[in-house]
């Protein structure tokens, strides 16, 4: 049995900023076995929107487009539409990144270096309901299942909530991370509240090694 059982048609959404890889892997699309049929985005709200019409089985994601912070829309996507297959396609060549990307519930990752023969042939295993990570070695199945536990808790915060986070991690008290909100003192202390239940912590010190979940290195 295929993990994202597809119909005959497959309706993919690319998102990336870059128009010049959308339409590279576009192309890279169409070479392969399946009948499909393909959007393109630019944005993370604009993948929003575009998923919400629920007609869209696989999403090839960037996880660098301008409105797109790190892991954010990769976890938020799968909070939203749990039933859409979402591959990462990066330039990002990190190990510990595709670990990441794994434990928040992708399907793939691919290399934006790969050559086309093996661009294609990847895009094949995913359009068949496979799995593909480029990457993909040996890996210490204590650190994936740590992962696998932290992206849970993260999925649980809205998006307000994982900005709060990241500002705490910067370091700002509560009142400066109102004024960079523009929201009142109170709200960001129940907001912060709602953090540390959620993910299960106590202090700031925590709340900012969790935010590093969702960061990827340049």
């Amino acid at each position: 049995m295929t993990p994202y059982p597809f119909a005959d048609q497959i309706n993919i959404l690319v998102a990336d900023d870059h128009p010049l890889f959308r339409q590279a892997l576009s192309e890279a699309l169409s070479q392969t076995d399946h009948k499909i049929q393909i959007q393109q985005v630019q944005s993370l709200a604009d993948t929003l929107i575009a998923a919400e019409a629920g007609d869209t089985d696989l999403i090839l994601l960037d996880l660098k487009m301008p409105d797109c912070v790190g892991l954010m829309g990769l976890i938020e996507l799968r909070a939203r539409h749990p039933e859409i297959a979402i591959a990462v396609v990066t330039a990002n060549e990190s190990s510990q990144t595709m670990r990441k990307v794994k434990s928040a519930g992708a399907v793939g990752y691919l290399i934006k270096s790969m050559e086309l023969d093996s661009l294609v042939a990847a895009l094949n295993s995913l359009l068949k309901g496979e799995r593909y990570f480029s990457l993909e070695g040996v890996e210490d199945p204590q650190d994936i299942d740590d992962d696998i536990d932290a992206m849970k808790k993260l999925a649980s915060l809205t998006p307000k909530q994982q900005h709060v986070l990241s500002l705490i991690s910067r370091g700002l008290l509560n009142k400066q991370i109102a004024y960079e909100l523009d929201i009142k003192e109170t709200t960001v202390k129940t907001h912060v509240s709602e953090i540390f239940r959620k993910l299960n912590i106590f202090n700031r010190t925590q709340a900012a090694i969790y935010n590093q979940y969702l960061n990827v290195p340049e």
